[in-house]
Formats: structure tokens, sequence, C-alpha cells
């Protein structure tokens, strides 16, 4: 996220200032939607995480799946949806 901010922080800024969308809701956005991408299989904590536990990718990708993919998924889209409203 600071890669891609550093990066395009100005851009998204100005688009967002252009749009009337809250630095705040949009930075929340930025946070939640980033922390979805941090769990694919080579990540270092995902490995981590399955070393100290003793599971497979296989055993436990699912679970890792559903706590570090679909529910900061889920809270991007209310954090949209409640802003819009």
């Amino acid at each position: 996220m600071s890669i891609a901010l550093e990066t395009l922080g100005s851009e998204f800024m100005s688009r967002a200032q252009a749009a009337g969308i809250d630095p705040e809701i949009m930075h929340r956005v930025i946070a939640l939607s980033s922390g979805g991408f941090d769990a694919l299989p080579h990540n270092g904590a995902v490995i981590t995480l399955l070393a100290i536990t003793g599971l497979t990718h296989r055993q436990s990708y699912a679970d890792i799946f559903v706590v570090a993919v679909l529910i900061p998924f889920a809270l991007t889209l209310l954090v949209i949806l409640g802003a819009s409203i």
C-alpha cells in the first residue's frame, strides 16, 4: 500500500477530490482492499503461519482465504456502500 500510495497517491487524491470523496474514506477503502491482496500463497506471513501450525496450504488455505481475503473484501464493500449513502 505504501509503495502504491507513494507512486500514485497524488493522482488518487486529485481524483477523489474531483469526485467529492472524503480522503479518510478513500484511505480506509485502500487499506482494507490492500489487505486482501496480502494473502497470496507465497506471502511470508502465510508461510510462517503454516510452518508454526504444522499445516499445509491445502489444509488451511480455505480458512486463510476467508479471514484474509473474503472478510476484508466484504468490509471494503460495506465501507464503500456506507460512504455512498
